[in-house]
């Protein structure tokens, strides 16, 4: 081989380096945690907290929890449905509540991390970098995005709100997320201070904590019924604090679908407010919705890929065989092995029953004290007749191996040979070796079990059909059908 033929040796991707601290995010978010604390211990204690300050908090920060949800997620980010312009101006101030940057800003970003999803490069918030980056160590850090330049911003720009509220961000959100709900409170029932604490500081901590548990915990513990591709999974309770984005697996299968979680059960009231805005109302003209089959083909993928890592676990004896690797056996040379003595590669010796069933040549000899049905209802349908099932145990010392035969009938008293039985060797099971029987192949007539198998005697169910077809040992020649 020459030199130009040799294939350059792999390089190790390393993460890109780590940009500088981010000190204005850092110290904001910092300083906002250290007063809400201080706050709801000194400045209005929980103890003491007003109800309709409580309710204040509440109302908050659901508001910008459906602001971040129906407007910058599901409306700006993956177009999910379409909103009239009173909607989006409503959605758009909602969203400047989270305290999570401009529309412009977050759904750029969001997109990214769509486009990479677990990727350590790429993501911007990958859950590829652990629990604490995902959920917000990402935030203090001044970000390079090497493929930003790749992301739609198009219909962003073209968007007059979002090219209002992205100019005019920060004075939104300091009003609407701190200021309004001192003013509120202060007004409605003289507690000011409580309102900035609970409705504005407090409160920002709850949207903030809720949705980047969507980028932390919901890529880390939950279900994956729709897609296994990608980190993202579903959780109920991440689902009841987020508005129901917590049905984040279905979300990263089926981004553009309004709905994050599809099924009846799924707590999503973001999808029951676009739905119904939708229903009964001008303001959202239209909703993307994943066809069902879709839904049902990626649910398939997904058991199929379970399925095959529970077959990949089991040990070889449990799977079932295709015909076509079997091995081919005549009939006379079914009838020989019928009752032969065979060593298991575990050590357990016993004989051949060997059954007819589906063209293939079934061994049931180790199942004989574990059909439900009893060893009698196998023997009577395997391929010739044989005597009452002799316990290993109770044959004699020319069973152990090394002795020169075995009585090939069933006793139930000491071992005593009768020239006029099959005297069969001790074989290991994966060797060949026939008896002494001879005759000729047209005259032999095997007895065939698959009808009884199939109905006539049982229904029997599709696991003791798997286990059927996994006792097989050969199949029987085409021009040696059995009878």
């Amino acid at each position: 081989m020459s030199a130009a033929s040799v294939p350059p040796p792999k390089t190790k991707q390393s993460p890109p380096p780590q940009g500088e601290i981010w000190w204005s995010n850092a110290i904001f978010f910092i300083s906002m945690h250290v007063f809400a604390v201080v706050g709801m211990i000194y400045l209005s204690p929980l103890t003491q907290i007003d109800s309709r300050t409580a309710a204040l908090w509440f109302i908050s920060w659901q508001l910008a929890s459906f602001g971040i949800t129906i407007g910058y997620h599901r409306l700006w980010s993956h177009k999910a449905f379409t909103a009239t312009l009173p909607l989006r101006i409503t959605l758009a101030w909602m969203g400047s509540m989270g305290f999570q940057g401009s529309i412009k800003w977050w759904v750029l970003r969001h997109r990214l991390h769509h486009r990479f999803t677990d990727s350590v490069a790429h993501d911007p918030y990958s859950a590829s970098k652990g629990l604490w980056f995902s959920h917000c160590g990402w935030i203090f850090r001044k970000p390079s995005y090497p493929r930003m330049k790749l992301i739609e911003r198009g219909d962003l720009e073209a968007d007059p709100v979002v090219r209002f509220q992205h100019k005019h961000y920060v004075p939104i959100a300091l009003f609407s997320g701190l200021i309004l709900p001192a003013l509120i409170a202060h007004w409605g029932w003289n507690d000011w201070l409580g309102g900035l604490v609970w409705g504005g500081a407090v409160a920002r901590l709850f949207i903030w904590h809720t949705t980047f548990c969507i980028n932390s915990l919901a890529h880390w513990t939950g279900i994956q019924p729709y897609t296994e591709e990608v980190t993202a999974r579903g959780n109920y309770l991440l689902a009841l604090l987020t508005s129901g984005e917590g049905n984040h697996n279905f979300h990263h299968a089926f981004p553009k679908d309004f709905r994050n979680g599809p099924h009846v059960a799924d707590w999503d009231p973001s999808k029951w407010f676009i739905w119904a805005l939708h229903t009964y109302t001008p303001f959202v003209p239209t909703v993307a919705r994943t066809p069902e089959p879709a839904v049902a083909k990626a649910r398939a993928r997904v058991y199929m890929a379970q399925a095959n890592r529970l077959t990949e676990a089991l040990p070889p004896h449990e799977l079932v065989k295709a015909k076509e690797e079997l091995p081919v056996w005549s009939k006379l040379e079914v009838l020989k092995r019928h009752g032969e003595w065979v060593k298991e590669d575990h050590g357990v010796v016993r004989r051949r029953v060997l059954l007819l069933l589906e063209g293939c040549v079934v061994d049931a000899g180790a199942y004989l004290n574990d059909h439900p049905g009893g060893q009698e209802l196998l023997l009577t349908h395997c391929v010739a007749p044989l005597p009452q099932a002799l316990s290993i145990d109770s044959a004699s010392d020319s069973s152990i191996p090394g002795t020169p035969e075995i009585d090939s009938g069933y006793s139930s008293g000491s071992f005593t040979p009768s020239p006029k039985k099959r005297v069969l060797p001790l074989v290991d099971a994966n060797v060949t070796v026939l008896s002494s029987i001879e005759g000729d192949e047209e005259e032999v007539k095997l007895k065939d079990a698959t009808k009884a198998f199939f109905g006539g005697m049982n229904n029997h169910s599709g696991a003791a059909k798997e286990w059927m077809r996994c006792l097989r040992v050969a199949r029987l020649g085409r021009d040696n059908e059995g009878s």
